[in-house]
């Protein structure tokens, strides 16, 4: 039974929407909450910006945290990623409870001793076919990417438990409280061929972007099954 307890959860931003997309989509942690929320309908969502120079809170000071994505590397170490890379550590000693997307799900392999770096395998924007090997997902569904950094070492107190021909160590579960994903379930089929577009020939080679818009109109993306999931992981380990 659904906790009645309110659930105090804490998105931190690393990454802002280009500025002529934002009024348009909203911010990262606008997405994730608005993707989120129906299925953890007691969380209070708040929001901070480490990449905007917001200080970080106590751990405790929240119930539960998610990390956002970004355009930036988790190599680059700017010093607001040494800093978060700290907390999450902080967070992994008093077991409070992370969900990370994107550079998040990178970010978090960085600070619990796995490795981000660029993939060999080039971009990979668009929908893609995921597997997982879980009971608490779907065995296969599709999912919205854009990235180009990959984790090619596992931290040792993960387990992969998803990933696409495009990138195998795609989900993790950890041993602590702590769940993250590659791919981005907070985007729209919307938002996904508005940065293909928006970068073709920029920053995404031609090719790249036209086979995005290719895989957005021909494998539909449903996120509510790892909204779920993500809801089940921080009613679970929340104490009502």
């Amino acid at each position: 039974m659904m906790s009645a307890k309110r659930i105090r959860i804490c998105i931190l931003e690393n990454g802002r929407t280009p500025d002529d997309l934002i009024d348009r989509f909203g911010s990262y942690p606008m997405m994730i909450e608005k993707w989120l929320a129906p299925f953890l309908p007691q969380a209070a969502f708040t929001y901070l910006s480490p990449v905007s120079g917001d200080k970080l809170p106590s751990p405790a000071e929240f119930d539960g945290y998610i990390l956002s994505g970004s355009k930036y590397s988790t190599y680059e170490r700017s010093p607001w990623m040494v800093g978060l890379i700290a907390f999450l550590q902080q967070l992994r000693q008093e077991r409070i409870p992370v969900f990370g997307i994107c550079f998040g799900h990178q970010l978090m392999a960085d600070a619990y001793g796995g490795l981000n770096a660029k993939s060999s395998k080039g971009w990979g924007v668009g929908s893609q076919r995921y597997e997982h090997d879980t009971h608490t997902l779907p065995a296969e569904n599709a999912a919205y990417v854009f990235h180009q950094d990959q984790v090619n070492k596992i931290p040792p107190e993960a387990t992969r438990i998803g990933g696409s021909a495009h990138c195998e160590n795609g989900v993790f579960a950890y041993s602590f409280p702590a769940i993250s994903v590659q791919y981005h379930p907070e985007f729209t089929a919307e938002y996904v061929q508005a940065l293909a577009e928006k970068f073709r020939g920029g920053l995404l080679p031609d090719l790249v972007s036209a086979n995005a818009l290719d895989s957005i109109s021909q494998l539909p993306v449903d996120a509510t099954p790892i909204a779920e999931w993500v809801a089940g992981f921080f009613q679970k380990h929340i104490d009502g």
